[in-house]
């Protein structure tokens, strides 16, 4: 099972070491890193984060203020020099928390504490998937496009692009504004057709016409590959290669 996750630290070295530490642990995918909370909070509304790793002590937000301004969070591990939080920090319900400076091993240990604790949701959840599946074997959605309904087939669909709040959906004919986020897509689209990559982009994986360096082109569009999404959709692309 795989855990996507992002770390927040504004101490250049500790996020570096953070940095380090993840991507020696397998089943751990680094979405990406952050010096601030703000940021992170605005990835979070548009990425399905499974994991955070945060710093206690930063200056313009701190980590447990940060906590305590999300609705719904995902799974967090506590980083942080000062030994004093730990209660405040299990009052948020957090996973683990790691007294600086962290050895390899005790991160480790916090992450196999996530691990267990993930696949003993989805061991709950399981029961779930059935129907879920069956809500998306159509080959279609609605989607509200200013005061019209419109049907949407996902074979005309070349590339969704984010516009803030909005979502452009480009399809064969015409281009589609819609107030929708990644995550919402992301649960209406076909996993095997489609794939997000950059934060601003997912794309039809049928519709690539070539891929060109850090591009991919589509029709006459040139859409950028993000530093975050190059490796999974590289793992896609790689799939399908004759040589």
């Amino acid at each position: 099972m795989k855990i996507s996750c992002i770390a927040i630290d504004d101490e250049p070295l500790a996020l570096d070491k953070m940095r380090n530490y993840i991507l020696r642990v397998g089943y751990l995918e680094l979405l990406d890193t952050f010096d601030n909370g703000l940021d992170a909070i605005e990835f979070i509304k548009e990425n399905k984060v499974d994991l955070i790793f945060l710093d206690i002590q930063m200056e313009e937000l701190t980590g447990i203020q940060m906590l305590e301004a999300m609705k719904e969070k995902p799974k967090v591990v506590l980083t942080t020099a000062y030994h004093e939080y730990a209660v405040q920090g299990y009052e948020l319900d957090v996973c683990d928390y790691l007294l600086k400076p962290i050895s390899f091993q005790r991160f480790l240990q916090a992450c196999e504490k996530v691990h267990d604790n993930l696949l003993a949701q989805n061991k709950q959840s399981i029961t779930q998937q059935p129907s879920q599946q069956e809500e998306n074997q159509s080959d279609y959605f609605f989607v509200k496009n200013g005061t019209i309904t419109q049907k949407i087939n996902f074979d005309d669909i070349l590339f969704v692009e984010g516009m803030k709040d909005y979502l452009r959906i480009h399809t064969e004919k015409e281009k589609i504004m819609t107030l929708l986020s990644f995550i919402k897509l992301k649960e209406i689209l076909p996993a095997d057709k489609f794939i997000r990559i950059h934060k601003s982009y997912v794309i039809a994986i049928n519709k690539m016409d070539s891929i060109e360096r850090n591009r991919v082109k589509i029709k006459n569009e040139l859409l950028p590959i993000g530093d975050s999404y190059r490796r999974e959709f590289l793992k896609v692309i790689d799939r399908w290669k004759v040589n």
